[in-house]
C-alpha cells in the first residue's frame, strides 16, 4: 500500500441490492450523494466566510436515509460491527431507533464515517 491507495475506512460501500428495490431508499441514497456537489457548487459560486451548507444536508442526507432503513426495513439493518468502536460502546436496547440508525449506517457510508454518527 503506498499514500495513493485509498484507506478502506474511507471507501463507500455498495449499498445491498434490498436498498434499490424501494424507492424511498433510492430517492434518499441519490439525495444523500449529491449533497456534497451540491454544496460545493454553492461555495465555488459564493465568496468566502458565507456557510453554505447551513441545513447541514451533507450530515442531514445521511441522518434521513439512515432513519428510513431503521424505521422501515429494521429487519435488513445488520448487526453490531465488531470493528466499530461506536457500536461495541452503544449500550442502549438493539430496538432502539439510534441505535438501528448507526448501524444502518455501515451499509451506505464509509466506516470512518460511520463510526462518527
Amino acid at each position: 500500500m503506498n499514500a495513493k491507495d485509498p484507506d478502506a475506512a474511507d471507501e463507500w460501500p455498495l449499498p445491498p441490492s434490498w436498498m434499490w428495490g424501494c424507492e424511498k431508499c433510492t430517492e434518499l441514497y441519490r439525495a444523500m450523494k449529491r449533497a456534497p456537489e451540491v454544496v460545493e457548487a454553492a461555495r465555488a459560486a459564493g465568496g468566502p466566510g458565507v456557510d453554505y451548507d447551513p441545513m447541514d444536508s451533507v450530515v442531514s442526507t445521511q441522518i434521513r436515509l439512515a432513519h428510513h432503513i431503521a424505521s422501515t426495513h429494521a429487519a435488513d439493518v445488520p448487526d453490531v460491527d465488531p470493528s466499530c468502536d461506536r457500536c461495541l460502546s452503544d449500550t442502549r436496547r438493539a430496538t432502539d431507533v439510534f441505535v438501528l440508525e448507526h448501524r444502518a449506517r455501515h451499509l451506505f457510508i464509509p466506516p470512518a464515517i460511520a463510526g462518527l454518527l
